[in-house]
């Protein structure tokens, strides 16, 4: 045992875990957090300008790197300010420590008029987190910190919290360091594998969809391995983009709320991109759908009134994912990776009924996709278009809310894991900024493009200089249509007028400026490609404002809703 305070015994926790870099602000009564982590060398701290931002770079860090992200806050409205960032971690599996100050121990839940004082900040934790827990003594520290991220990485990944009261991390006890959390993934029930992989074999007609699930575990390779042991054409998730390369003949991309995509999964009779005046049978339909990793969500499945083929094999690490949103015809609980691996063993003893190449009617597919939305869209089409040539391979795009964003979280290949990050469940506005500086700083050699709209821009701007100070370089896609262009169209169609959607924006170049960034305005899209490539080349943290008013993707849920209530 070494006797040290509880501020070092924080700070030699995460050193346990082999944290080296945190994001956080300090407080009056954090204070002894940070004195520790001048002793540490081999931890890197980030001071973010608002908390909020804290754990969103942590959140960002967390996704690029598939390490723990880590953010540490005061007491208070410092630790209330990070909540909107825990839930959006929650929602999309990522995993985040978030380490906050406490007023003292004997005071908590009287309401006396402490400082900082919350009545029950931890339970203000507890719906945006796995698991939150208050660490009482210095000789509790280390021994709590375990059990976080035990919590936080077992399983579904997702964010933890641990409170400290203020005088516990100024006083000093002796403190041992346990070693540290070894996470093991749960294996998969053999059986209710091989009952998969009996229907599996039985399929005429097999689809893949990959969630995120793909990408925590590792898994893309044996995905890979699955589509082309039975020829399944692949989709994503929004979080999945990148689980399977959107080069290879089976990728058939995100964009599966598209008219054309929900029509081929259940057999119905699609248009030929080569046919304008009849309609032929084109997909004979889908028989069997592999879902992997993902939760079914609101978004995802246009209010759960997408129809999946009739029969379901649905693999999640979480059992309570299983038969949530949609029945499964086999639900297989385990880690995506174990379970495909294992799925792949069965099928490579078992005959196949599945013969035939699918990668012609896969290419079909997505041209008619990108022929429906060049039609309702062409300047969204050519958005996506223009980036995807102008942005090296391994470039990760970061997301906020915007209409430039939705076309690409569909449309815009990726080739690899871990190089798209989107606020999806949550859809968090604010998001974009401190994200992308979380990204960066997990791969610091691969370019860090952030999509973002003027709203939410404006939201966590004020990062920008921790991107500065950090020289942290990353290029911000700034469309600005002076509103929140989202939410105009949904306005003027359910209500026939607008409200408190537009904006009156500063000059973005003379905030870049002001923040000691490089700041370009470009007039169409015809002079983005060049922007972005010489952005990218110069290694510096730069705006490029780009002046454009899109309407909504075709394959997003809300162009559909809107035309019920229009029709109504």
């Amino acid at each position: 045992m070494t006797r040290m305070t509880g501020g070092e015994a924080v700070v030699r926790s995460l050193s346990a875990h082999s944290v080296s870099i945190v994001f956080g602000i300090p407080g009056a009564h954090n204070l002894a957090i940070y004195d520790a982590l001048v002793d540490v060398a081999d931890i890197k701290h980030v001071v973010a300008r608002h908390e909020q931002g804290a754990a969103f770079m942590a959140d960002g860090y967390a996704r690029v790197s598939g390490l723990a992200g880590i953010c540490i806050c005061t007491t208070g409205p410092a630790a209330l300010n990070t909540l909107a960032s825990l839930g959006t971690a929650l929602s999309d599996s990522s995993p985040v420590l978030c380490i906050a100050s406490q007023i003292p121990a004997a005071g908590i839940g009287l309401n006396k008029g402490y400082l900082h004082e919350c009545s029950d900040q931890l339970s203000c934790f507890r719906p945006v987190t796995k698991w939150s827990d208050r660490a009482n003594t210095v000789a509790s520290i280390p021994s709590v910190m375990k059990e976080a991220f035990k919590r936080m990485l077992s399983g579904r990944p997702g964010p933890v919290a641990v409170e400290v009261p203020c005088d516990v991390l100024d006083a000093s006890d002796n403190v041992e360091i346990p070693e540290p959390t070894v996470v093991t993934r749960p294996k998969p029930d053999l059986e209710h594998l091989r009952q998969a992989a009996q229907l599996i074999a039985k399929a005429q007609r097999p689809v893949i969809w990959a969630g995120g699930g793909v990408i925590v575990s590792q898994a893309s390779d044996s995905l890979l391995k699955l589509a082309e042991r039975i020829q399944a054409p692949v989709f994503t998730t929004v979080l999945g983009k990148g689980a399977i390369s959107d080069e290879h003949p089976l990728a058939a991309g995100s964009a599966i709320l598209h008219p054309v995509s929900c029509e081929y999964l259940v057999g119905k009779s699609v248009p030929s991109s080569t046919e304008t005046l009849e309609t032929k049978e084109f997909f004979s339909g889908c028989d069997v759908m592999i879902a992997i990793g993902t939760r079914f969500t609101e978004e995802e499945t246009d209010r759960w009134n997408l129809r999946l083929p009739n029969s379901l094999i649905h693999i999640d690490i979480d059992s309570n994912e299983i038969n949530r949103n949609y029945p499964a015809t086999v639900g297989v609980v385990g880690d995506a990776r174990q379970s495909l691996q294992e799925l792949n063993k069965l099928l490579d003893s078992m005959s196949l009924q599945n013969s035939s190449n699918r990668v012609e009617e896969v290419s079909e597919l997505r041209k008619l996709v990108l022929r429906d939305c060049y039609q309702l869209a062409p300047t969204g089409v050519e958005l996506v278009k223009r980036l995807r040539t102008a942005l090296p391979r391994e470039t990760i795009i970061v997301s906020d809310l915007t209409l430039g964003a939705y076309w690409c979280r569909r449309l815009l290949d990726l080739y690899q894991p871990r190089t798209y990050v989107y606020p999806w469940g949550f859809c968090t506005l604010g998001f974009g900024v401190p994200a992308a500086i979380g990204a960066k700083l997990a791969q610091p050699s691969q370019p860090v493009v952030l999509l973002s709209g003027d709203g939410g821009f404006l939201f966590n701007c004020q990062e920008l200089a921790v991107a500065v100070q950090f020289n942290v370089p990353i290029v911000i896609l700034l469309f600005n249509d002076n509103a929140y262009g989202v939410l105009k169209p949904q306005q003027e169609v359910r209500y026939g007028r607008t409200s408190a959607v537009d904006l009156v924006n500063p000059d973005f170049m003379t905030l870049a400026r002001a923040f000691g960034v490089d700041g370009q305005r470009v007039e169409s899209i015809d002079q983005l490609g060049l922007a972005v490539a010489t952005a990218i080349a110069s290694n510096q943290t730069t705006i490029i404002e780009v002046p454009l008013s899109l309407p909504l993707p075709v394959m997003e849920p809300a162009p559909r809703l809107l035309h019920q209530v229009g029709s109504q």
